[in-house]
């Protein structure tokens, strides 16, 4: 990864020690709230591409008895160890998701036949894979995730955050409260909810995570101001 992209390097890192207790806030609270509700401390938690942790709760993840964490960026790594308890934490820095999902190589999911009853977080992360991969490399990855992953998150407690869209210039305080919805939402549906049928037309980049899990599952949506003019709308998926 590069120190340079604003999804994961150095400006991302920047951008939170600017906005993390003021614009982003909202969006730290509600997505805490759920997250904490979604993953009750229990044993151990699998965090997959946390990140430095500037929008997770971290003192609720804290009160695992065990954290594996599984973040290649060494920045990123580095600033969540000076965050998180040194007794419990237990950090991996090889990729295990992207390259072996995209190369049949034995990765995340050997991680979680291991560990049966860990539960298990995407922080934020699958909605950013879409930009750095080609359409041969993204359908790999797709299926990878179907057949190898998916499988796997049954049985035990996980949930998923991650953008569905990202919006240049809307202001940021489209979607006040969370949004729930029992299934998957059509993009008109989101739309409405997010942005309201009347108004301007709003036009969104989409992060190709609509589809990664099954559709029946609830959903959450939550707006995050990530700038005073970059809005992303983020879902929210759990075991239910």
């Amino acid at each position: 990864m590069s120190l340079f992209t604003p999804s994961g390097g150095l400006v991302y890192h920047l951008r939170a020690l600017r906005f993390r207790g003021t614009l982003w806030a909202p969006y730290r609270a509600a997505l805490a709230r759920w997250l904490e509700a979604a993953l009750p401390a229990d044993d151990e938690l699998v965090l997959v591409g946390p990140s430095a942790g500037h929008c997770l709760p971290l003192a609720h993840l804290a009160r695992f008895r065990r954290l594996l964490v599984l973040e290649p960026d060494p920045v990123a790594r580095w600033l969540l160890q000076q965050r998180l308890p040194r007794s419990n934490l237990v950090v991996e820095h090889r990729d295990l998701l992207l390259g072996p999902l995209t190369s049949g190589q034995p990765g995340l999911d050997a991680v979680l036949q291991q560990r049966p009853r860990a539960s298990v977080l995407f922080c934020n992360l699958l909605g950013q894979l879409h930009w750095d991969l080609s359409d041969e490399h993204e359908q790999r990855f797709r299926a990878g995730f179907t057949r190898r992953v998916l499988p796997l998150l049954a049985g035990r407690r996980w949930a998923s955050f991650h953008d569905r869209w990202s919006v240049e210039g809307q202001e940021a305080h489209a979607l006040a409260q969370p949004l729930a919805f029992e299934r998957l939402p059509t993009d008109d549906e989101l739309g409405v909810a997010c942005f309201g049928a009347a108004g301007a037309p709003v036009t969104a980049l989409d992060h190709g995570t609509s589809q990664l899990f099954p559709d029946p599952l609830p959903r959450r949506y939550f707006a995050w101001p990530l700038t005073p003019r970059a809005l992303h709308i983020v879902e929210g998926v759990s075991d239910g």
